[in-house]
C-alpha cells in the first residue's frame, strides 16, 4: 500500500476525491458554472501532465 502512495497520480486522485466530498458537504468552493469549467479543464490538465511524467509502474515504486 505504500508503495502506491509513492506514485504523484495516486496522491493527486486521493487529495481530489477528499476535497470532492468535502465540496458535497460542506460547499468549501462556493463555485459557479464557469468556476466549475475551470476547475475541471485543470484537474485534466494536471492529470495529463502526471501522465506524461510518469516512467514507472506501480508494481515497480
Amino acid at each position: 500500500m505504500l508503495k502506491v502512495l509513492k506514485s504523484k497520480t495516486i496522491v493527486f486522485s486521493i487529495a481530489l476525491a477528499i476535497l470532492s466530498v468535502l465540496q458535497g458537504y460542506i460547499g468549501l468552493l462556493p463555485l459557479d458554472q464557469k468556476g466549475q469549467a475551470i476547475a475541471g479543464i485543470v484537474i485534466a490538465v494536471v492529470v495529463t501532465i502526471l501522465r506524461a511524467i510518469t516512467t514507472q509502474p506501480l508494481s515497480d515504486k
